[in-house]
């Protein structure tokens, strides 16, 4: 199957490229933190169960607006 030449203008997950850049910070004695990675195995803060719940029981279970939610 021939597939269209712009597939070849695609990049990469630049993850990849953040996790390099971090790994060389790194190795130069500088302090990393990996939120590149995603999931950093971090307990969820005790006030943001809370709101989350207290949300979830107030059926408020979708995407917000785009503007936001106002205070």
């Amino acid at each position: 199957m021939k597939l269209a030449d712009r597939l070849n203008r695609l990049g990469t997950e630049t993850a990849f490229a953040v996790a390099a850049t971090a790994a060389d910070w790194l190795a130069k004695g500088n302090e990393v933190f990996p939120f590149h990675l995603g999931d950093l195995n971090l307990a969820t803060p005790a006030n943001v169960s809370a709101a989350m719940q207290r949300a979830v029981s107030e059926g408020k279970t979708g995407y917000c607006p785009n503007a936001g939610i106002a205070p």
